[in-house]
């Protein structure tokens, strides 16, 4: 019986029967482009092709070296056994952010449901990467502890399972030249004890007026990137015009990308009209296309304090490019409206989320508009859970919001 081959609609369960680090390195870079874009594999013809391609050379490949594929695999001992392995070494934030992205479209995918017998644990990893990465603000790559009583309950799971062979979760990890080397002492200069005072950052930070300010909290401009994502009809492009006319209060430049609405269009006028100031709009100024694309966009980087893009998935871009744009551009600041699958997921991938210092949400609470409301559900430089009415152009529950704040400096 003929072999069943990998294609684009069984990929996710049949390439974890492949030894992806065994695969020829060509192979390999196609998998990871496979991970990142295949969300627009019905959208973009060139995506489309690049991915058949892949598909055909890898079957081609797995049919004349079969060692390459492995037996059936517990996709959360797989997961385990990944975790397993960054203990004692140093991850970057790029590796930990491509093991939390995976471990997610597991989940989302129903491959690790409440039902698995090791759902606990997998949640309980999924916290602890995530937090671990959201405390990553400055620094590339962090060591990974593991608790001794957890690593043997993880380490007992993983000898009970299958003998066939459990193999890795196919994603690039860190190898053993990440490890910290044998021999550094308490007296070696990498380590500073907490009583020395602490050293003073030259990145000043800075607070928008009014209530996106304290729905934002103090702001530092290096490599800041905010995605704005919610409920259809909920206010995102109206949120991003209150934002624009907040940065050129305070003396930015702002390029607005009005990629959803045509530059003409009265909805924009009326925008214009609403919600920004008259002394400011010298100061902020909108295309409705990019003959270039990423070059376009870059270009306008070099030139504007703030870059608003109006949303990502209609400049046909892949999602890496996000982070591309923020490192390339450290002192722009880029406020990226993203839209949702039916599922309630970003399109293209949720990469972008874990490289933003700010996620925001949109939420329609009804028909009227009157109580919509956009939230921080992620936030670096300020207090989560703080909603700010769109209409109002004001915070919900201050006294709320005063209270919340005031426990999180006694903790």
């Amino acid at each position: 019986m003929k072999k069943q081959q990998i294609s684009f609609e069984n990929y996710t369960e049949s390439i974890l029967q492949v030894d992806i680090y065994k695969l020829p390195k060509l192979l390999q870079k196609g998998h990871q482009f496979f991970l990142e874009a295949q969300e627009f594999y019905d959208q973009e013809t060139e995506i489309k092709e690049t991915i058949d391609l892949y598909l055909e050379q890898l079957n081609d490949y797995l049919a004349k070296s079969p060692k390459v594929q492995r037996s059936g695999v517990s996709v959360s001992i797989s997961f385990i056994r990944s975790f397993l392995k960054m203990h004692r070494t140093v991850q970057s934030k790029k590796n930990l952010k491509q093991y939390i992205f995976a471990l997610q479209k597991a989940v989302s995918n129903r491959e690790i449901t409440k039902e698995d017998p090791n759902a606990s644990h997998i949640l309980e990893i999924q916290k602890k990467l995530i937090y671990q990465y959201n405390e990553m603000i400055l620094a590339d790559k962090v060591k990974i502890m593991i608790n001794r009583k957890w690593r043997l309950q993880l380490q007992s799971i993983v000898k009970e399972s299958s003998k066939e062979g459990l193999g890795d979760i196919p994603m690039v990890l860190s190898t053993g030249t990440d490890r910290i080397p044998k021999g550094i002492t308490r007296e070696d200069p990498l380590f500073t004890t907490f009583d020395q005072k602490p050293v003073v950052s030259n990145r000043s930070t800075f607070r928008l007026p009014g209530a996106i300010g304290e729905l934002l909290g103090d702001l530092e401009k290096f490599e800041l990137a905010i995605t704005i994502e919610g409920d259809q009809g909920g206010g995102k492009t109206r949120f991003t015009y209150q934002l624009a006319d907040a940065f050129a209060e305070i003396g930015n430049k702002i390029a607005i990308f009005t990629l959803e609405i045509g530059g003409k269009s009265d909805l924009i006028n009326r925008m214009r009209e609403e919600y920004l100031s008259p002394q400011n709009r010298n100061r902020i100024s909108k295309a409705d296309r990019l003959p270039d694309g990423f070059n376009t966009i870059a270009s306008a980087a070099g030139t504007f304090d703030v870059i608003i893009i109006d949303s990502w998935n209609k400049t046909g871009l892949p999602s890496q490019d996000f982070d591309k744009l923020r490192k390339q551009f450290p002192d722009t600041i880029f406020v990226v409206i993203f839209q949702r699958t039916t599922g309630k997921t970003i399109r293209g991938g949720t990469a972008p989320l874990f490289d933003a210092g700010i996620n925001i949400e949109v939420v329609k609470v009804d028909e009227t508009f009157k109580n919509n409301y956009a939230i921080t559900t992620k936030n670096r430089y300020g207090i989560t859970g703080i909603k700010y009415n769109i209409r109002t152009k004001q915070i919900q529950d201050a006294q709320e919001s005063a209270s919340r704040q005031k426990e999180q400096l006694e903790l």
